[in-house]
């Protein structure tokens, strides 16, 4: 019997079953969670824009989020972990509706990615025994990271970002 990765060829009796902690798998739940809200939010946003570049970047956070779920619910499918709650795919709303303004989507995601980053930190350095699971969480690590870049610099050009006024003692 011959086992790469989770790709069996021979006797199915001998070839061993993927293996991951109890811990691992309640991030791994958590994170698959978290991702699935953070992707209702971002196609809630998108639908109530109204700036044509905003809506592009949160478009562009759609497919990202998207890509993210889908490694996400590889994972667990192959450790077998229960599926949490999956958000609808589309969003309905009357076209009138003036609920949130753009600076305000705007702040909603950037502290989203903030939030991410910090989890997400936490979470690869937690996971210990499954040396592929940590190197995903690496990946989106360092992709949220970049994410998190272009957000910056897009909130510069739009005037959204929050700066810290300079402090002058006296």
């Amino acid at each position: 019997m011959v086992q790469i990765g989770n790709i069996h060829f021979g006797k199915a009796q001998t070839a061993v079953e993927p293996t991951i902690s109890i811990m691992e798998a309640g991030m791994l739940w958590d994170l698959t969670t978290a991702r699935y809200k953070c992707l209702e939010e971002t196609r809630i946003y998108h639908s109530f824009a109204h700036d044509e570049e905003l809506k592009a970047m949160l478009a562009y956070g759609i497919r990202f989020l998207e890509d993210q779920v889908n490694v996400l619910e590889k994972q667990m499918s192959l450790y077998r972990i229960p599926m949490p709650y999956q958000p609808p795919k589309s969003v309905n709303r009357a076209e009138n509706d003036m609920v949130f303004n753009d600076s305000f989507i705007f702040a909603q995601v950037f502290d989203g990615c903030q939030i991410f980053i910090d989890q997400i930190a936490r979470v690869s350095r937690c996971i210990l025994t499954n040396d592929p699971l940590r190197h995903i969480m690496v990946d989106f690590l360092t992709s949220e990271l970049s994410l998190f870049d272009k957000l910056v610099k897009f909130a510069k050009v739009k005037g959204w970002l929050q700066v810290t006024p300079v402090f002058k003692p006296e």
